[in-house]
């Protein structure tokens, strides 16, 4: 099979716009159980290390590291922090034990992500 260079050149061009995989971080097993609902809830709108409509999660860990209930009642009762982004919709109809996991997830992988840099 002969490759054409322009199907050379496309192939290369399409591996350096794919986003960089997520570092592997090793999670304790309640940030475990929230990376999953995590992606399914949030990861549309915070990433680790940068800006999407939300935060960064390296941004959020460093605002909750000493707590992560704080990460519970602001997805509860959410405000608006930011005039140039839509606000957080609550999150009130999910179980507090899943936000916690959530809140977990957030530090741990937003610590890790902080330490690797944007």
């Amino acid at each position: 099979m002969k490759w054409s260079p322009i199907l050379a050149a496309l192939l290369l061009l399409a591996a350096a716009c794919k986003r960089p995989a997520e570092e592997a971080v090793a999670l304790s097993p309640q940030a475990a159980k929230g990376k999953a609902m995590f992606s399914t809830l949030c990861a549309a709108c915070h990433a680790p290390s940068s800006k999407l409509v939300g935060p960064p999660l390296s941004e959020i860990a460093g605002l909750y590291r000493a707590d992560p209930a704080g990460i519970v009642r602001w997805a509860v009762t959410p405000g608006r922090k930011r005039a140039d982004v839509p606000p957080m919709p609550s999150f009130r109809g999910v179980r507090e034990s899943d936000l916690a996991d959530i809140a977990q997830y957030i530090i741990e992988a937003g610590t890790a992500a902080g330490k690797q840099g944007p």
